[in-house]
């Protein structure tokens, strides 16, 4: 027996993790070489003590302790929990206990095996960070993939920039003869007509072709980002002389109009040419994205606080999706149908209210309307 007493003690010595016995009273009955050596005492002089005064300083069993857990439920327990050692020190300690039972199979003892994993603990989270870090990267990485794309793909659009630069300049070229012989001829007509039902006919051929030639310099403005001609204008008359080329477009497609014209608006420094491009652009828009008719809001007012006059175009259409809202001002992007739109209008919009020092702004939702505001300073 004693042979057995001194194998065992020899064997469990040469573990170096700290292992001790202990009866239901806690008292302790055997200790390894590790354990002892934790409290800083002789081996013998700890036999019959209680485990939680002479291991961990305490003055009753630890709330922790999976020991007492071991005599309740009869089941081995383990634990992973951050201690306080003798010397101050805090530490992780993993501890493991399972029972020894007697012939009738009751707990008369539990062994109780635990040992300090703070350097595993500390190693585990430096390398969770390590993951985080490089997931961090990861993710920095993609962005900047993602901002490359799409430097590329605005590059792309610089070129296509510019061959529309190129067509526009040609455009104007080919077209300027043919229109100025137009017009030309509908002042000869103007001189020689009297009746008055054919000459406001023939006004609006001539004014249509002015707008076809102011319409071919905007397009030239907008590649080569000349600056505009303003002049005192008032708002509420461009709107209502735009909107008159495109009632017949409303009454087809069954919108109704409805204007709220706020009085107190004063003129404005513009280019009346480039801001009835907008005010045209936007009321388009609107009729694209009610096919089925609806109403359509046209609405001006002073911010006296931010010092500028709102033009507010809003409808009850469709609606924009968040996603395409982000791009609605970028060139050639489109929402609509092949063949139904350039992707143009609301870049052209965009920069011609940009070179006013204004600004245009989107709000809209699927299936509740879509509302732009265009801010000019006063």
């Amino acid at each position: 027996m004693e042979v057995s007493e001194r194998f065992l003690q020899t064997a469990l010595d040469g573990i170096q993790d700290c292992i001790n016995i202990v009866d239901k009273d806690f008292k302790i009955i055997f200790m390894n070489e590790a354990a002892s050596k934790r409290t800083g005492k002789k081996r013998q002089l700890l036999l019959g003590s209680k485990c939680y005064s002479e291991l961990w300083n305490e003055n009753s069993p630890c709330e922790s302790c999976v020991t007492g857990k071991v005599f309740e439920t009869g089941k081995a327990q383990q634990t992973i929990t951050w201690e306080m050692g003798l010397d101050g020190k805090k530490f992780y300690l993993e501890r493991f206990a399972f029972p020894i039972v007697d012939k009738d199979g009751k707990v008369e003892y539990g062994v109780e095996i635990f040992r300090d994993i703070t350097e595993r603990k500390l190693l585990e989270e430096d390398r969770e960070q390590q993951r985080l870090e490089l997931g961090k990267r990861v993710r920095e990485i993609r962005h900047a993939y993602e901002e490359l794309k799409s430097m590329q793909n605005k590059l792309l659009q610089a070129e296509k920039m510019a061959s529309i630069g190129l067509l526009a300049s040609s455009l104007a070229h080919e077209l300027d003869t043919p229109l100025t012989t137009i017009s030309g001829y509908c002042e000869l007509l103007e001189e020689d007509i009297r009746d008055e039902k054919l000459l406001s006919r023939i006004k609006i051929i001539s004014e249509q072709i002015i707008k076809c030639q102011k319409t071919i310099r905007n397009l030239l403005d907008f590649s080569r980002k000349s600056t505009c001609e303003k002049k005192i204008c008032n708002i509420h008359h461009l709107i209502n002389n735009t909107l008159l080329l495109v009632e017949h477009r409303l009454k087809i497609h069954k919108i109704n109009l409805h204007k709220t014209f706020d009085e107190d608006v004063p003129p404005l420094l513009v280019d009346g040419n480039q801001i009835q491009q907008v005010i045209l652009n936007l009321v388009n828009n609107t009729v694209d994205a009610l096919p089925q008719g609806g109403d359509m809001f046209i609405e001006t007012r002073l911010n006296k606080e931010a010092k500028s006059v709102e033009v507010i175009f809003e409808d009850n259409g469709i609606g924009i999706s968040g996603e395409d809202q982000k791009r609605v001002f970028e060139p050639f992007f489109t929402t609509k149908e092949p063949g139904k739109g350039t992707g143009l209008g609301l870049s052209i919009c965009n920069n011609i209210i940009s070179a006013h020092n204004g600004k245009i702004t989107l709000e809209s939702r699927i299936g509740n309307g879509t509302r732009f505001v265009v801010s000019l300073p006063i």
